[in-house]
């Protein structure tokens, strides 16, 4: 027995991007993005990567993955001691909150 191929059956498939122009101000939740490991044994590192807080960004893409789900293309800063780095990528949607003005 020969089994249908699993596919959208040539339905047609809209556009996974969405341009977000003028971009939006959001804010990122680093602590759920980048989650501590448990029982971890780090030492405290002052000009170490904070990677567990919010901090703002600016969303300026949507995007649509293949299982449905949506993710922001994101800007944001990561600080390191006193120092700061712009990083983009994409994040899950559920990840950003809508900053306020």
């Amino acid at each position: 027995m020969d089994l249908q191929s699993i596919g959208y059956n040539g339905q047609p498939i809209r556009d996974p991007f969405r341009r977000v122009d003028p971009p939006i101000k959001v804010l990122v939740d680093l602590t759920t993005l980048f989650p501590r490991q448990p029982h971890r044994s780090g030492r405290y590192n002052p000009s170490g990567l904070q990677m567990h807080k919010v901090v703002d960004g600016r969303l300026t893409c949507w995007g649509l993955c293949e299982s449905g789900d949506w993710w922001g293309l994101v800007t944001y800063e990561i600080a390191y001691g006193s120092k700061k780095k712009d990083v983009t990528h994409w994040v899950p949607a559920w990840v950003l909150l809508p900053a306020r003005s």
